[in-house]
């Protein structure tokens, strides 16, 4: 992502987390917040077909209740002792002066050894109900935490299911990051959820971890003269009572942090479609009329990267624009989150639209199996920005080049390949990172790296990956030893020389 941050003279950029600013003269972080948000901290479907996930099974025996996945930069987040397949979430909400929630989740999941118990994240609702198979079961309540407790032991590997009921007046939290608050946002014009890092669990319970993906269907019912828009494909809508229905699909598997609902005034605008690849739009009514001004590359965009990398991973592409007051652009899967504060028509956007499209494949498609891995995320969409300029646009690769050493230069530190939890979203991420990527590209050759990425795609593409196993494939396809190349342009020391092209 990307954030504009305005400051009194200048429109900074800083690179974020997923998304992309609207220059490029600076970085860019993860989600920003809407000026008007507070903070707080603290027919269903029963699909249960498994999604890839490289968890480790748990150590430390059956009580999984409150314990977190170890991620080495938010060890709380998540459960270790299960593995989510699907989430069926019907979602009823009041859009008044304060939103409120009522929810129903329906989670389909495999205890990945025999648990007494296990927990969800789950920060700021307030839990009604909760039922195993059908029988309603003990838990409570933490301030980021929901403890679950069968009566009896969940067998390893046996596919189970959870139905939690729960309701509340959902709010953002802070990320404890550069980027502010996170999560459920009430905006004066509309309601959207912002999930990097963890913000999913703002508005369902969830295992708010990126190395448990899942696939998705989302039930909004909103008031009338308002549209409900989530990730993947709208299968149902309605009118009825007052009411606005509709109902969202994401059949591929999906992290977390990549969810999100709108809730507004918008109009649902056909793009050209990309090949095969259909381009449904959620614009803001305010700026549907310049929006094109904006997008309008965003086909040609999209048959450029399936040249470089491979089909396009999901059922259809869009943007979703929301009247709100965001400084952040967000690669939520399979349509990207914007701000009607980035939209005006004059094409200006142009490499935050490359750059949170590039996320579909990289960040979306193959997701970071912890947080220390966001270069996998944040310096391939940044480098897929210079990739459409140079493939899609025709600029030399000198050019490219020379731009790529004098954004590096400006933010070597910190280690893009370790940046800390408090630098998730350091601008070094995002251009060192990129400039890596093409220290790689001079270093082994254009058909060598090329063949890198798409074998990346491929292996690891509907799941989750490191860092190392990022190395190990880049060795394995080039053939080249490449642990001292990675070892210094990852790390924190002066940038290496490149070598010559």
């Amino acid at each position: 992502m990307k954030i504009v941050r305005h400051a009194s003279v200048a429109l900074l950029l800083v690179c974020a987390s997923c998304g992309s600013t609207a220059s490029d003269a600076t970085p860019t972080t993860s989600s920003a917040a809407p000026s008007t948000s507070t903070s707080t901290t603290a027919e269903s479907s029963t699909s249960s077909s498994s999604t890839p996930s490289r968890v480790a099974e748990d150590p430390r025996g059956t009580d999984g209740a409150g314990l977190g996945l170890d991620d080495p930069y938010y060890p709380e987040l998540g459960n270790i002792g299960i593995d989510v397949s699907r989430y069926d979430l019907q979602l009823t909400v009041e859009t008044a002066e304060v939103d409120s929630l009522v929810g129903v989740a329906t989670i389909d999941f495999l205890p990945r050894e025999s648990l007494e118990s296990f927990s969800l994240d789950l920060v700021g609702l307030t839990v009604d109900s909760v039922e195993l198979e059908g029988v309603e079961i003990p838990f409570d309540q933490t301030d980021t935490k929901l403890n679950i407790r069968p009566p009896g032991s969940l067998g390893a590997y046996i596919e189970s299911q959870i139905v939690v009921e729960y309701s509340g007046e959902p709010k953002t939290i802070e990320s404890g990051t550069t980027i502010g608050s996170i999560g459920w946002f009430d905006a004066p014009n509309a309601t959207v959820t912002v999930g990097e890092p963890a913000g999913s669990r703002t508005w369902f319970p969830v295992n708010d971890h990126p190395s448990d993906k899942a696939t998705y269907r989302i039930q909004l019912d909103v008031p009338e003269g308002l549209i409900g828009v989530a990730n993947g494909v709208r299968t149902a809508a309605r009118t009825l009572n007052g009411r606005s229905l509709s109902v969202w699909e994401m059949d591929d598997p999906m992290s977390s942090y990549l969810t999100t609902i709108a809730i507004g005034d918008f109009d649902l605008l056909e793009g050209d479609s990309a090949g095969e690849v259909p381009i449904r739009n959620a614009v803001a009514a305010p700026v549907s009329s310049v929006f094109d001004g904006d997008f309008n590359l965003t086909d040609e965009m999209l048959v450029t990267y399936e040249e470089l990398f491979g089909p396009y991973p999901f059922d259809e592409y869009g943007a979703l624009v929301v009247d709100a007051n965001f400084s952040f652009a967000l690669e939520t899967q399979g349509r990207s989150l914007f701000s009607t504060s980035f939209v005006d028509g004059d094409g200006s956007i142009e490499r935050i639209v490359a750059h949170e499209l590039a996320h579909q494949w990289f960040g979306n498609h193959v997701s970071p199996e912890t947080w220390r891995d966001i270069w996998l995320n944040e310096a391939f969409a940044s480098y897929a920005e210079d990739l459409w300029l140079e493939f899609g646009k025709g600029e030399s690769l000198d050019a490219l080049e020379a731009r790529l050493i004098e954004r590096a230069s400006l933010f070597p530190t910190p280690a893009p390949g370790d940046p800390g939890a408090d630098d998730l979203f350091a601008p070094s991420v995002y251009r060192r990172g990129a400039l890596t990527l093409h220290a790689l590209r001079v270093e082994v050759g254009d058909d060598a790296f090329f063949q890198i990425l798409r074998d990346w795609l491929t292996t690891y593409g509907g799941s989750v990956a490191t860092t190392a196993d990022f190395i190990s494939l880049a060795e394995a396809t080039s053939g080249q030893d490449l642990r001292e190349f990675f070892d210094g342009w990852l790390g924190d020391g002066p940038l290496p020389e490149l070598s010559n092209r």
